[in-house]
């Protein structure tokens, strides 16, 4: 797979590890992104439509979606404890926030890549739950500003693939929440996951944003061969995570959109 983008190849940039200095995204530029015209319904009314905030105990829930949770994987299966305890774990002591779908995969994750280190797995689930609690918590305010940034993002830059989903009648509401609320278990292939969540974790809502327009990168030839809103959304929401799709492509890609994401976000602070 070769990922190529107007001004930048994404093969053969190398991992590096470690948290790079970021832009710090104000509340002063989500506020200015928020007030601008968006097709479709609201940020936070479509994203409560695309998922379920456990009500009360969140055992049932919990137990439900662990049932579905990277369903094809084996290797899953054993760990079903270990995230169970993490996740109920994390729904008592913040009642605020509690258990919501996608929160399963990103607990799966932490769990296979600490497989005998559960505490690790724990720590790390808090701190992906810590830094992205708004796009779980009551009104979604990240997922809101995260939406608003991407699609300026993937205008600006992916305009073909842009325009045809849009003359699709596919809008990012109908596939963002998907992805980044579970962190991308619900898109890429499970290795590939587990390389992206370093990245994710390193660089906070910058690489969330990198990693999914690195996402779509490479699969634009796939989603511009599509036709209609059905087809191109299966691709995104469901065939994308049976579909080679290398992590470290993913990573190399995404840190190459690094700096138009930050180039993006100081423009956001900006306009505020």
């Amino acid at each position: 797979q070769v990922c190529i983008f107007a001004s930048f190849s994404c093969v053969g940039t190398p991992f590096r590890h470690g948290r790079p200095g970021g832009v710090r995204v104000s509340l002063e530029a989500a506020d200015a992104l928020g007030r601008a015209p968006t097709p479709g319904p609201a940020p936070a009314a479509a994203a409560a439509m695309a998922m379920e905030r456990a009500r009360g105990d969140p055992a049932e829930a919990i137990r439900n979606d662990l049932e579905r949770t990277f369903a094809d994987m084996p290797m899953v299966a054993p760990r079903k404890p270990q995230i169970s305890r993490i996740l109920q774990q994390y729904a008592n002591q913040n009642p605020e926030v509690g258990y919501t779908q996608g929160m399963n995969y990103v607990a799966a994750t932490m769990c296979l890549k600490f497989p005998d280190r559960e505490a690790e797995a724990s720590r790390l689930f808090a701190e992906a739950m810590l830094q992205f609690s708004g796009l779980w918590s009551d009104g979604f305010p990240l997922l809101s500003f995260g939406v608003q940034l991407f699609s300026a993002l993937a205008e600006r830059h992916l305009p073909s693939l842009w325009t045809h989903l849009l003359r699709s009648g596919v809008e990012p509401l109908s596939y963002l929440p998907n992805g980044w609320l579970s962190l991308f278990g619900k898109w890429l292939p499970l290795p590939a996951v587990m390389e992206t969540v370093d990245l994710v974790l390193d660089c906070g809502i910058r690489g969330v944003l990198a990693a999914t327009l690195a996402f779509f990168q490479i699969q634009q030839s796939r989603l511009l061969a599509a036709q209609g809103m059905e087809e191109l959304l299966e691709l995104i929401n469901q065939d994308s995570r049976t579909a080679p799709i290398d992590g470290e492509l993913v990573v190399n890609c995404a840190r190459r959109w690094l700096p138009h994401v930050d180039e993006a976000l100081q423009a956001s602070s900006g306009a505020g």
